[in-house]
């Protein structure tokens, strides 16, 4: 939220005012960390929230990430008011990435009624998604390993030779 406090800072009233950042957990880390390793290999965050940009900016950004082969962190996937995106996002992924491809839920991670759910591209419920939720999608090298856990490898599997 560093950045909000920033743009609220270009206002003359706050030209005074020392703003110091502080390193924290992300959500997308968080959830990473319950989950295994899905954000090992190189991944992009992206919020869903259309309401600072438009959705056809989303878009050409989901649409990039997906054909980076890039796994992918989604904030703000959906709201009581904002069911569409979601719907949305899911169709597009579904096109450009494999239907078994691992998608993890994470609901309230590091709160009360923390829930991980591990599923499929294919298989994900979308209308159980809400603002509690951070998504990760996994790309072509995410794994499922031993007790329900999610990796990624470092290394593209095209580069690995014998």
């Amino acid at each position: 939220m560093a950045a909000a406090v920033f743009e609220a800072a270009e206002d003359d009233r706050y030209a005074d005012v020392t703003i110091t950042v502080l390193p924290g957990v992300t959500a997308a880390q968080a959830v990473a960390a319950r989950a295994g390793a899905p954000l090992g290999g190189d991944y992009a965050v992206i919020s869903l929230s259309d309401r600072l940009k438009p959705w056809s900016v989303i878009e050409k950004r989901l649409r990039a990430i997906a054909e980076a082969d890039l796994v992918l962190a989604i904030y703000n996937p959906a709201s009581r008011t904002r069911r569409e995106q979601i719907l949305r996002a899911h169709e597009l992924l579904l096109e450009l990435r494999a239907p078994e491809t691992p998608v993890v839920v994470g609901r309230n991670i590091g709160r009360d009624g923390e829930e991980l759910t591990v599923t499929s591209l294919e298989a994900l419920d979308t209308g159980s998604i809400d603002m509690s939720c951070l998504l990760i999608i996994g790309s072509s090298q995410t794994r499922l390993g031993h007790g329900a856990t999610v990796w990624t490898n470092r290394s593209h599997s095209s580069m690995i030779t014998s």
